[in-house]
């Protein structure tokens, strides 16, 4: 089912509930660049995006996070599959990366995979950074539950793993980020993720309690 962005609305969602900036209240503060890495997951490039324009084979995560901790110091975050979480905050602690915290994308539905006992039901988000909040602004959850997307209208390869609106906008949320903010998608695949990010732009999006 295609994701489609609210046109007036809120965002609704067990990870918290979004208003229009003209209402909420904050001090000034710096303006953040933020990278965002969804690269294929580790052992899954070719078998899942052979055929997308963009493929380019196996992603060196080792390079990847050393260019997320070197070039983003505002704040960065990197979806990978639980399997890997492992290997990756390894490699966070090798280069530097050891003040990293890991979030989670709990999937309600998810694809069940033929044979497998326990699904595959979540997924890591490994983050650092991001704006601090003072008293008045709510604490943001390090987790969101999101149904997993299969299909989106306006994208054509139909890039596998394509990121739900509610997670953008908790992602977002996480780092505390406002319209004034840059957001670096080092992976656009299907566009889902700056397309939410242009929508929480131009809507204000704030957390209620601000």
């Amino acid at each position: 089912m295609a994701q489609r962005a609210p046109s007036e609305g809120q965002v609704l969602m067990q990870g918290g509930l979004f208003q229009s900036a003209a209402t909420a209240h904050y001090a000034p503060r710096e303006k953040m660049r933020i990278a965002y890495a969804d690269p294929p997951y580790i052992g899954c490039a070719r078998m899942h995006y052979k055929d997308h324009p963009d493929f380019a084979g196996e992603v060196d995560h080792l390079q990847l996070i050393q260019k997320l901790h070197s070039e983003f110091p505002d704040g960065w975050a990197l979806s990978c599959s639980s399997p890997t979480l492992r290997e990756l905050l390894n490699i966070c602690a090798s280069v530097g990366a050891d003040d990293v915290r890991v979030a989670a994308w709990v999937k309600p539905w998810a694809v069940w995979k033929p044979g497998m006992s326990v699904a595959y039901a979540w997924e890591p988000v490994i983050w650092r950074g991001g704006r601090k909040k003072n008293k008045k602004e709510h604490t943001s959850r390090d987790w969101v539950s999101a149904n997993a997307v299969m299909r989106r209208r306006n994208d054509p390869n139909q890039t596998k793993g394509t990121k739900p609106l509610e997670f953008c906008c908790w992602l977002f949320d996480l780092f505390n980020m406002r319209p004034e903010d840059e957001l670096v998608d080092l992976f656009a695949g299907s566009g889902a993720v700056v397309e939410a990010w242009e929508w929480w732009k131009r809507q204000g999006r704030l957390p209620l309690g601000v």
